[in-house]
């Protein structure tokens, strides 16, 4: 005898509201209460529902949307220059492929709501996802359904239930502040040098300060990890480094990092001020010109990403290039080859590691 297969009925028995309802709550269509949409959610995981045949069979004639999510708020989008990166060239190769890019931005928990009906409804035919936070909700409404998404941003260290795109953080911010204290290039990510064999003697700079990303949003604490590792390869005598942990990314917050340490007698002993960002950097060489500071002359500042602010500040920064313009490109590419069932196509917990290079400039 075969079994009953849930169907759009059951759901609306078990959450104790109508077909109606489930229906424009699956079709991410307004006017479910959020409380409802809740059960809704619930009687689906309960029942273990899923579309049927028919249904999917619908489902495939395509929207030719690709809907690129962004869970940050508009504030912060706008103070980083990485986001527009990831918009344009994610927007270029799915027009490229034929699909159009609508991008939905997340900024409280009424979006939030609103952007899981769409997505539990089939409103794009893929989604990607650029988020700071290892939880986002998005993330089990993936894992539940079989919904074609890539995720950008939480770190390439984390498992996650679709295919990520990340770089590795732990490894370029180690050749980026093994090059601000030697000098020296061309050593790798992981690679040793003959300076750390030689000691201080042969470092350029050998009293660092760090400013620290949000350690609570991915990348922040690989990069500091990072940092710490070569400060105690090649300064294994320093104990005292100073580390400010910023709340945000923003050049207020590294401002005010300089500004402490200033009105503590700290900076007069630093020779570098190595940032988790450019952002933070810029923030950094800001503040530092305005208390009569030379940079590099009495400190080198670098930053990480190669975003825009990094040539907007001068002297320009040394930082790490992500290739964020190639971000939002690999991204769609992916999602689409899954979209179109294409053999080679990335599964779930797989990363797709984007090459970082060290960019030397004028700062360090």
């Amino acid at each position: 005898m075969t079994a009953h297969r849930p169907t759009i009925y059951d759901v609306a028995e078990r959450a104790g509201t109508s077909y109606a309802t489930v229906s424009r709550y699956l079709n991410g269509r307004a006017g479910v209460a959020p409380k409802t949409a809740e059960r809704i959610e619930q009687a689906i995981r309960d029942i273990d529902y899923s579309p049927s045949s028919t249904a999917r069979s619908l489902a495939q004639q395509r929207t030719q949307l690709i809907a690129l999510i962004i869970h940050v708020s508009s504030t912060d989008a706008a103070y980083d220059p990485n986001t527009m990166e990831i918009i344009a060239s994610a927007n270029a190769r799915a027009t490229r492929e034929g699909w159009q890019l609508v991008t939905l931005l997340s900024e409280n928990d009424t979006s939030r709501a609103n952007i899981e009906r769409l997505v539990s409804g089939g409103f794009a035919d893929g989604y990607l996802l650029y988020t700071l936070q290892d939880d986002d909700p998005l993330l089990p409404l993936f894992a539940r359904r079989s919904i074609h998404a890539v995720i950008s941003g939480t770190g390439y260290l984390h498992p996650m239930p679709c295919p990520a795109v990340d770089a590795d953080n732990t490894g370029s911010m180690r050749e980026l502040v093994r090059y601000v204290l030697t000098g020296e290039t061309g050593g790798g990510a992981h690679g040793t040098s003959d300076t750390a064999a030689g000691g201080s003697r042969r470092l350029r700079r050998t009293r660092p300060a760090y400013i620290s990303g949000p350690v609570n949003m991915p990348g922040a604490p690989e990069r500091l990890t990072a940092f710490n590792e070569i400060v105690s390869e090649l300064l294994p005598d320093e104990h005292d480094i100073p580390v400010y942990y910023s709340p945000d990314w923003r050049q207020t917050s590294a401002a005010a990092a300089v500004r402490a340490w200033h009105e503590d007698g700290v900076l007069t002993t630093r020779d570098a001020v190595i940032c988790a960002n450019d952002t933070l950097a810029v923030g950094a060489i800001e503040e530092l010109h305005r208390l009569g500071y030379e940079v590099p002359g009495d400190v080198a500042v670098s930053g990480f990403d190669n975003s825009s602010a990094a040539t907007s500040i001068t002297p320009q920064l040394t930082t790490v290039d992500q290739h964020m313009e190639r971000r939002g490109w690999v991204m769609a590419g992916m999602v689409i080859d899954a979209i179109r069932g294409a053999s080679d196509a990335a599964k779930p917990g797989e990363t797709v590691l984007i090459a970082t290079d060290l960019v030397v400039r004028a700062s360090a």
